[in-house]
């Protein structure tokens, strides 16, 4: 449950029984609802699955055409390395992190707009995951060829329109002060999830950065 204070700080972990999902109900919606899909789909694919990510690269146009074949398979890659993740680490303490790769910048811009339907929840995702790959390159934790990848199928599927209003240095620093409130935070510094190459993210609280350290990269980020 959100609040003033931030996304996803209230609640408790139950599992569901069962789970379903219907493809074609997905013909109902707006593109902007399926880009919201897509957004946690590619970060399924950065954070686990470089060949997953690759098919990406060759069928994003399909899936957001609404390509029942395309979609079908799509949905059950994400699924699979979504289990993955919270079958190891349930109570979300350690590597159930790693789903959180762009979030932590997704909630703040969330936040920061009041939780506002001009910005879905999958477009600030797909924002948050193109800044932590640019940090994970300013930090040298991945080469520019990583996150010219990632940058390419936003660039290649008109998804850019996501980041480009956060790719200067006012707007990411307006972001600053909600970034405080992540769940992911244990202490006074922002605690990223990284990546280090596709398919691999670096672990929970190995990249922690402090409120003027981010500052200072934000002069980088938006060169």
């Amino acid at each position: 449950m959100n609040s003033n204070y931030g996304k996803n700080l209230i609640g408790s972990f139950y599992q569901p029984k069962l789970v379903i999902s219907d493809t074609s109900f997905l013909n109902s919606l707006p593109k902007k609802e399926l880009i919201c899909g897509f957004a946690e789909v590619l970060k399924h694919s950065i954070i686990k699955d470089m060949v997953f990510f690759n098919w990406l690269k060759k069928n994003t146009k399909k899936i957001l055409l609404k390509k029942s074949k395309e979609l079908a398979y799509a949905i059950k890659k994400s699924c699979e390395i979504k289990m993955y993740f919270v079958t190891k680490d349930v109570n979300e303490n350690n590597l159930r992190m790693i789903l959180n790769f762009g979030h932590t910048f997704a909630h703040a811009i969330e936040v920061k707009n009041n939780y506002t339907k001009k910005i879905t929840h999958g477009e600030a995702v797909l924002t948050g995951m193109i800044l932590a790959a640019k940090i994970s390159f300013l930090k040298k934790i991945c080469n520019r060829k990583t996150f010219e990848e990632i940058k390419n199928i936003y660039d290649n599927n008109n998804l850019s329109y996501t980041y480009k209003n956060y790719l200067n240095f006012n707007a990411i620093n307006s972001l600053i002060p909600y970034l405080k409130n992540d769940k992911k935070n244990n202490d006074d510094k922002i605690n990223f999830i990284l990546l280090e190459k596709i398919g691999k993210t670096s672990l929970p609280n190995k990249n922690k950065i402090s409120l003027s350290g981010l500052k200072l990269l934000s002069k980088s980020i938006s060169q």
